[in-house]
């Protein structure tokens, strides 16, 4: 099942008009009750084109809390795939999803891509973090991971002492 990838920019146009349309004829209609009829239309808003638009997202974090890499790598890779294309939707998505986070979805991908196959101990993982820091170079967590990873390969190195002081 994929969940994102199936709408257009003239399908959210859609969306937001038929919001729009159902609030105003509600409010004309029924003046006493339009804060209540306003944020209902608002919840159903945004969890509609969080369904629609970030589908393979949400489940990928779905499988991510179940520690079900695999299948997250694969929702993941489709996310990324999907914010790849339509980068408007990804600058865009505070107005248009609502979704508040400083984070980019196509940037939280690329993260959770990498975090996965660190989790099955792939090598990948690297390559994730370093696909993210070179679109993202900000990026501390992408930062923080591949400093881990250097320090756990230096850990694991055979010429080191046993005990390392601090």
């Amino acid at each position: 099942m994929t969940g994102s990838g199936r709408m257009s920019r003239f399908g959210l146009l859609v969306v937001v008009v038929l919001c729009c349309v159902v609030f105003a004829a509600v409010a004309v209609l029924l003046p006493e009750r339009a804060v209540r009829v306003a944020t209902a239309v608002l919840l159903l808003y945004v969890l509609f084109t969080r369904l629609i638009f970030t589908g393979d997202h949400q489940l990928a974090l779905w499988h991510l809390a179940h520690h079900e890499y695999e299948e997250a790598i694969e929702r993941l890779e489709a996310s990324r795939d999907y914010f790849e294309r339509r980068r408007w939707l990804d600058v865009v998505r505070f107005f248009l999803l609502l979704s508040p986070t400083a984070f980019r979805y196509h940037e939280m991908a690329l993260l959770g891509l990498g975090h996965c196959h660190a989790q099955l101990g792939r090598l990948e993982a690297r390559d994730h973090y370093l696909a993210c820091l070179k679109r993202y170079p900000r990026n501390t967590m992408a930062r923080a991971a591949l400093v881990l990873m250097q320090r756990g390969a230096d850990l694991a190195r055979p010429d080191l002492p046993e005990t390392v002081s601090t």
